[in-house]
């Protein structure tokens, strides 16, 4: 049997069983979007890994170095504010063929150590080796967090809303003019947003700390298969709507100029890097002082229903849109 066919998320739940039994101070292992490990007074230590590979991830015809390197620790950082939690530290695993440019590879960290500063991370080891196939790039990010103020995959509850950072669908679009164009500037908005985005950390640790979330998580494959995830964990269902879905400016011109269906790249492109939670209703005002606070526009799209794994996506008229593919698969 080919990989293809058992796909990603089945072949993550045959890994985990060949786990060993884990320590009492592992909290959550396989599953979220970081592991957690109890420390002492209160703390735990946040854990994730990413990779990213040549031809598969990026394409060197369509990025600079420096904002690859960048794209490389953001996709890690995004996982860490899904927690939550505050990043750390970070590890480096390089792998590249002997004819790569040195100023390829500097500018590449360089980019990596941009976003660092910015988020007080630092780089503290990883590895190099030779690659006779492409560039390949991971990182391994630890951050911290309260035990008790981790935000999981698994607590959205009937009747929480919805609710979603920034706006969805600009970097699966800004890919698509990538691959179209070659040459369109760095400078668009929608291909800035694929080629560096911008992890939202600081109403992560914002959210977390007011306690306000029942779940998160960051959208990476796309909006709908990460929203699966929390229905999936929660035993949960969903109803979103269309018209709520926060939309940019240059997503609705551009959209249908490089995608048939409006609405397909938001819901299932993937690479936004946004975060998805939930909130008890009674919580609105705080999330909305939050946004307020951290200048992260939030939007609510919809609502935590009662059937479990159901995912109704309803447009203006109350009518379900059927979705063929819901986000990106691995294999």
């Amino acid at each position: 049997m080919q990989l293809k066919q058992i796909g990603e998320f089945k072949l993550i739940d045959i890994i985990s069983n060949y786990t060993a039994r884990p320590p009492a101070s592992l909290i959550k292992g396989i599953g979220d979007d970081a592991a957690v490990v109890s420390e002492e007074a209160g703390q735990c230590l946040l854990l994730t890994t990413d990779i990213l590979k040549e031809s598969i991830h990026f394409n060197r015809h369509y990025t600079s170095p420096y904002l690859l390197g960048k794209k490389c620790l953001a996709v890690s950082l995004s996982d860490i504010a899904a927690m939550g939690g505050t990043p750390l530290y970070y590890l480096v695993s390089l792998s590249a063929p002997s004819s790569a440019s040195f100023e390829f590879i500097r500018n590449l960290y360089r980019g990596m150590g941009r976003l660092a500063k910015q988020f007080n991370t630092f780089l503290i080891g990883g590895d190099t080796t030779s690659s006779r196939n492409g560039i390949s790039i991971t990182i391994t990010l630890l951050g911290k967090a309260k035990k008790d103020s981790v935000i999981y995959r698994h607590g959205a509850e009937n009747g929480d809303l919805i609710y979603v950072t920034g706006s969805v669908g600009d970097s699966s679009l800004g890919w698509l003019m990538l691959k179209k164009n070659r040459g369109s500037s760095r400078k668009n908005s929608l291909i800035r947003k694929h080629l560096a985005p911008s992890p939202r950390v600081e109403i992560g640790i914002e959210i977390a700390r007011s306690n306000i979330a029942t779940s998160m998580i960051d959208i990476s494959d796309g909006l709908a298969a990460d929203l699966r995830h929390i229905l999936k964990q929660s035993r949960v269902g969903a109803a979103i709507s269309l018209a709520c879905l926060p939309l940019s400016l240059s997503y609705k011109k551009y959209c249908l100029d490089y995608s048939k269906e409006f609405y397909y790249q938001a819901l299932c492109g993937g690479e936004d890097y946004e975060l998805l939670f939930t909130i008890n209703p009674k919580n609105r005002s705080k999330i909305r002082k939050l946004a307020k606070q951290t200048k992260t526009p939030v939007t609510c799209i919809g609502e935590i229903t009662g059937v479990p794994s159901e995912l109704l996506v309803l447009d203006s008229s109350g009518r379900e849109l059927v979705l063929k593919k819901e986000g990106y698969k691995h294999f």
